[in-house]
């Protein structure tokens, strides 16, 4: 309200005071109280004071004044305290967990601890969080939830006891949103993707499971590994975590069988791997113990291959003939010629219980298919030029560098003996044997299955869907953030694994089974990410989002008009929020 000037008229004169009048919300009127008393007229006539009236009426004047410019520096918005700027993009994460229904299940799971915040809104907040601008649990807390539209508060310490509390039963989680997404698409194995990274971590000691491994970046950090499997429709079905020193090749089994078990999978799968995971003991799990099926690649350098695999590996008569595929103007993309025949394995195995060591022997019946890239060989053939020229530049040197060296090494030849078997001074040159093997099998590769019936093409182009499982590992690290990771417990380093695999998860399902593929995980993270309002009054925003191209592929895929309205009620958002449907029922 404001202050005034009183004056009461009394037996000894006028009396002034300062009131102020104010409006009180319990009993809806207007009351005045009196604030300073300045005293009778007559007594406060002085030669600085001729007109005592006038002069407390410029008084009260002023502090009116004062008082209305400090309360609009009060209620003035500040940059820090309420921001102004929210995130709406992620309406289309919300409506998928929304319409996916694994709220009810995430608070049965909850329900076990009585937590004073909602797992639930934890775990979506973070998924959007790190889809939106990942960083740190520190930095989210204080620089992303707080822009995230509907959001609530939830401190750093609820976030690290949450994730602690998801990463101690994560495979849990994961069968949940599974079972989930099941209601709506039945999974499909048929076949089945599988690969193994690893995640360095920025600490000196290794413990738990971050162990000294081979990393994926040549870093010298503890890594922690992880399993990932895809399904047929190349959607995330499992994930699993392992330390860092143990080898990735027993994985592919063990995820494999677990899904199989969770999801009572009783027919055949055919498992799709790299040649990182190719091996006898694999090839005897899946096809011997499980029944199931195999599309792996094997290396065709070095020892990978006999003499006689190698010479059929480039034959070209009459009995081994390669068919063309070409581009529509006619350059040949890639050929393809394949052979069937019986092959031998063996692998040993030491029994844990006992620490008796046995070897295996076993035969397959295999389809082996060679592929041909002719730009795939013009690509290679210049990395062996470029690592020979690096080797070249190391063999007048006595010692060699091999952690500079890196891949070149393979290229020097080292001779410390004579014919006689004596000791001499080592001679260094250039092994140009090897350039020359790996420059003549340049642009080919060598497949191998079990699926003897399987056209050569169809287990071509199966095996080389293998680059999605590729491309969500680069997601999870590069646009997700995954790495480097820096919490210490062995249980929220599996929440925060968990919360990068599910954002994963989401954008998959969003992009193949949602959106039918017309719109890739990359564009949107795009969107989400860029999809930004500023509140100008207390029921409308300006929109701010600048990406003209992704933002017009999703209105034309969801139907939503407005996406690029310049103008948005709060009405219109939270229908983004509460209404949008993307799952057909």
């Amino acid at each position: 309200m404001a202050y005034f000037l009183r004056q009461d008229k009394k037996k000894k004169g006028t009396y002034l005071q300062m009131y102020d009048s104010y409006w009180d919300k319990d009993k809806k009127a207007s009351y005045t109280k009196s604030v300073m008393a300045f005293g009778y007229v007559e007594d406060l006539v002085s030669d600085e004071i001729p007109d005592p009236i006038a002069y407390y009426k410029e008084f009260v004047k002023k502090r009116n004044e004062e008082r209305n410019a400090s309360i609009a520096e009060e209620t003035r918005p500040r940059a820090f305290e309420s921001p102004v700027e929210k995130n709406i993009g992620h309406f289309l994460l919300h409506t998928l967990m929304t319409e996916l229904n694994v709220k009810k299940f995430i608070d049965i799971l909850a329900s076990q601890r009585r937590f004073q915040f909602s797992i639930y809104d934890m775990l979506a907040q973070l998924i959007h969080a790190r889809v939106i601008n990942p960083c740190s649990k520190s930095k989210t807390v204080s620089s992303v939830f707080p822009h995230l539209y509907g959001g609530v508060h939830i401190s750093e310490d609820q976030v690290y006891d949450g994730c602690c509390f998801i990463g101690e039963s994560y495979k849990k989680y994961i069968e949940l949103f599974n079972h989930c997404y099941e209601e709506y698409y039945p999974r499909d194995f048929s076949s089945v993707f599988f690969d193994c990274t690893n995640y360095y971590f920025e600490i000196d000691t290794p413990s738990e499971d971050k162990q000294k491994g081979p990393s994926k970046e040549h870093k010298n950090d503890p890594i922690i590994g992880q399993a990932l499997l895809l399904d047929a429709d190349l959607v995330p079905v499992a994930m699993q975590m392992y330390p860092g020193n143990e080898s990735e090749k027993p994985y592919i089994r063990k995820v494999i069988n677990e899904m199989k078990r969770r999801h009572r999978v009783s027919g055949k799968t055919v498992q799709v791997a790299d040649k990182g995971l190719n091996c006898a003991r694999n090839i005897y799990a899946a096809v011997k113990e499980a029944d199931d099926g195999y599309i792996f690649s094997r290396s065709v350098h070095g020892r990978n291959l006999s003499e006689k695999e190698k010479t059929w590996l480039l034959l070209e008569n009459d009995a081994n003939v390669f068919t063309d595929y070409t581009d529509e103007k006619g350059n040949i993309k890639f050929r393809l010629k394949s052979c069937i025949d019986t092959f031998n394995y063996k692998f040993k195995e030491t029994d844990p219980a006992t620490g008796e060591e046995t070897e295996t022997f076993f035969s397959v019946t295999e389809k082996r298919i060679v592929s041909y890239n002719p730009s795939l060989a013009k690509k290679q053939k210049a990395e062996i030029m470029k690592m020979a020229d690096k080797a070249a530049n190391y063999t007048t040197y006595k010692k060699i560098a091999k952690e500079e060296l890196g891949d070149s090494a393979k290229y020097i030849k080292v001779t410390g003996r004579d014919k006689t078997g004596k000791k001499i001074n080592p001679i260094i040159e250039i092994n140009q044997d090897k350039i020359e093997e790996d420059l003549r099998y340049a642009g080919y590769n060598l497949l191998v299955t079990s699926e003897i019936d399987m056209d050569s093409l169809k287990v071509y182009d199966t095996y080389h869907s293998l680059w999605k499982i590729e491309e969500s590992f680069r997601i999870t690290k590069s646009y997700l953030d995954a790495r480097p990771a820096y919490m210490q417990k062995k249980e929220s380093i599996y929440g925060h694994f968990l919360i990068c695999y599910l954002g994963l998860f989401l954008l998959r399902v969003l992009e193949i089974k949602i959106f039918k593929n017309k719109i890739n995980a990359y564009e949107l993270i795009r969107f989400i990410r860029d999809l930004r309002v500023v509140r100008i009054n207390d029921d409308s925003y300006i929109n701010i989002s600048r990406d003209q191209a992704v933002n017009e592929k999703i209105k034309e895929l969801t139907g939503l008009t407005n996406l690029d309205a310049l103008f948005l009620s709060e009405k219109e958002i939270e229908n983004l929020f509460r209404n949008c449907m993307l799952i057909d029922s």
